[in-house]
């Protein structure tokens, strides 16, 4: 047997008591080693997408954000949908969610090409505003970014005359921090580098009246798509941790208490999706945990149900010589839809060919059987010479696709892939689906785990258990989620193109991780593509959900393979376990109390969260501090550590409630 890398030993032929006193220390070892069962059967979530008026949405998705924007104590939901039209959720108690987008936004205003987003009482007047991002027409031009302010009954935008426009910022994902300690919120806008050598700005001071572009961040490349806030080398003062794509680089992470802040030297190189960073062994010290995945191949698949399958192949100018494509079996009636991901491959039923013959359909969604006339054998083709989609039924149940390009269509100066995807729904079961002409890139990735030793990560991957079961992490979060004292992580498992099932990985109290078998009922849906989740306790029952959005439609899962996402909401069951959730009220720091550090003793266990306003990669976790509290009835301490420098502490706190904290003096 072995537990996390190290040998437990062999029996030979032994008495029955050196059998009995190898197992007692072989319990012994597995306690002290954290070693723990691989997977375990729980029952942790049940989804309730239909009760809650959720199930209606089916499309594009751009992440979620849960945020109070009505002052009545339950956290609301923002969704932007991407190219769809935006909905805001009024949650009602009584598990009811209330569609009331028209109530406080202007069309106008839900209807772009939007991207990221957040809440935060920017202004500090007591109300929630909401930051909207957008992008660049297609890299090379020009969208007004959004910022709506709280008026009570309405969202105004109102980003024009607070300075934060940004029209040429090709902006990914926003993140809310008081970068100079004023007690007013600056405004990050993530982004990536335009396609032209326009450089606008990422950073937004926030002075008396109006926001004033900065550049006192130091990037190594132009294309950083979030940062996010995290506590890594214990000083009590958050850092700033920033993906970064290109220049040799994957992560920088900035000191805040410095002016300018300065670069750390913490991470290595290593690529990344999302990212979570909590206290996972209860020392102190908040632990990073990167979601990762491999880039995809030019061929990719997924499986959308045991009848439906979607592909995307992009052809280059690397493997425009070579046949690729796809087979499966079916024995049912097809329906086929070709489309291209790009508006400039305009794809039209004159590039479809069907059988040996090459008949054309009358549009590129057709029907297709194995007594289809002419069906039967390949069109004939030439591979990098024209444009085409060749279908064609090869064998009893067997259909084979190629997908043929140009080579003048990649030449310099033009768009670098020709992409076309298929979406095939049969009326029997779909099996043996793969690639031909070249191999699928397998996207599942190890996770990384680097555990915070006074302020130097060290990576235990492997030793804590998170990579038992490897995915392709899109996205992920970390919550108590058992309310058992500490921080389990839920990974949202995807390619760009079909979905995996998620991954919930329970603490086991020392820091080592458990599968839960099924994902402890919230596995996800193989429908889309995955985008991102975030946790809330939307019920108020002291125990965290979760929401998953299904429509990344970013890059290659634009178009087809997204057009089937949605929403999925998963309720928390619960259990006996005692819980406490805090809001912070800053007077001196920021209102929302963003940057803050809030400690809490029970039991002899002091549990560390940091206030970061809940933002990571495409998505907003309820920004209210959760804790599990086991059998705790009483907290014995919570010391909050605010962003003016102010040390607050609270002694003999009941379980069972939420905690307003206001920060003491003006």
């Amino acid at each position: 047997m072995r537990c996390n890398g190290v040998p437990l030993g062999r029996r030979g032929r032994q008495s029955r008591s050196a059998i009995l006193a190898f197992g007692t220390l072989l319990t012994a070892a597995i306690v002290l080693s954290g070693c723990s069962k691989p997977e375990v059967s729980l029952a942790v979530f049940e989804d309730v997408t239909a009760e809650y008026g959720l199930g209606d949405y089916v499309g594009m998705t751009y992440g979620a954000a849960w945020g109070d924007f009505d002052g009545d104590g339950l956290p609301d939901l923002y969704v932007t949908n991407h190219l769809n039209e935006a909905r805001l959720y009024r949650n009602l108690g009584g598990r009811r969610l209330e569609d009331v987008t028209n109530n406080y936004f202007a069309h106008e205003d839900i209807v772009a090409d939007k991207h990221g987003f957040a809440w935060a009482d920017y202004d500090n007047d007591g109300r929630l505003d909401l930051v909207q991002l957008t992008g660049a027409v297609r890299g090379v031009g020009a969208e007004p970014k959004i910022l709506f302010h709280n008026e009570g009954d309405r969202l105004v935008n109102v980003a024009a005359a607070a300075g934060v426009l940004n029209p040429d910022g090709r902006t990914r994902m926003p993140l809310w921090v008081d970068l100079d300690g004023d007690g007013r919120l600056d405004l990050f806008h993530g982004a990536e580098a335009r396609l032209d050598d326009k450089n606008p700005p990422f950073l937004y001071f926030q002075g008396k009246s109006t926001f004033a572009a900065a550049a006192i961040l130091q990037f190594a490349s132009r294309t950083v798509p979030f940062c996010a806030l995290a506590e890594l080398t214990g000083d009590n003062h958050p850092d700033l941790l920033c993906r970064v794509v290109g220049a040799h680089r994957s992560a920088q992470v900035f000191d805040l208490t410095i002016r300018p802040p300065r670069e750390l030297d913490l991470l290595p190189a290593t690529a990344f999706e999302d990212m979570a960073t909590a206290d996972f062994d209860n020392d102190g010290n908040l632990d990073l945990f990167l979601a990762r995945k491999n880039p995809l191949g030019p061929v990719a698949l997924g499986q959308e149900s045991p009848t439906g399958i979607v592909a995307d192949i992009a052809i280059s100018k690397n493997n425009v010589d070579k046949s690729m494509g796809f087979s499966f079996r079916s024995s049912g009636t097809l329906k086929v839809q070709v489309a291209a991901a790009n508006a400039n491959d305009a794809i039209s039923a004159t590039h479809i060919h069907l059988g040996r013959q090459g008949a054309r359909p009358s549009s590129a969604t057709f029907e297709l059987s194995p007594t289809t006339p002419g069906i039967g054998g390949m069109p004939p083709h030439e591979v990098g010479k024209e444009r085409g989609v060749y279908i064609g039924h090869t064998a009893p149940d067997k259909w084979e696709v190629r997908v043929t390009a140009p080579r003048s269509a990649l030449e310099l100066g033009k768009p670098n892939t020709q992409q076309m995807q298929l979406r095939v729904d049969s009326t029997a079961a779909i099996t043996l689906f793969h690639a031909t002409g070249v191999d699928v890139q397998p996207e599942e990735a190890p996770a990384r785990l680097f555990m915070n030793r006074a302020g130097k990560l060290i990576e235990e991957s492997d030793k804590r258990g998170v990579n038992r079961r490897q995915v392709s992490g899109m996205n992920v979060v970390a919550g108590d989620f058992d309310n058992d004292m500490d921080v389990d992580l839920y990974i949202l498992a995807s390619g760009n193109i079909g979905q995996q099932q998620n991954l919930l990985l329970l603490n086991n109290r020392s820091g080592h991780f458990q599968i839960v078998k099924d994902t402890g009922g919230a596995p996800g849906s193989l429908a889309g593509v995955g985008d991102s989740v975030t946790t809330v306790d939307f019920d108020g029952d002291g125990f965290l959900d979760l929401l998953v959005t299904n429509g990344e439609s970013m890059g290659r899962s634009l178009g087809l393979p997204s057009d089937r996402g949605g929403y999925q909401l998963f309720r928390n069951v619960g259990n006996g376990n005692h819980w406490l959730k805090i809001d912070l009220e800053g007077t001196r720091s920021n209102r929302d109390g963003i940057g803050a550090i809030v400690r809490v003793t029970a039991g002899g266990v002091t549990q560390t969260r940091l206030q970061d306003g809940g933002v990571h990669h495409r998505g907003q976790n309820h920004s209210r501090l959760h804790f599990g509290l086991a059998k705790q009835a009483q907290v014995e301490k919570i010391t909050v550590r605010w962003p003016s420098g102010v040390v607050q502490e609270l002694q003999g706190t009941k379980a069972n409630q939420v905690l307003r904290v206001k920060e003491p003096g003006t």
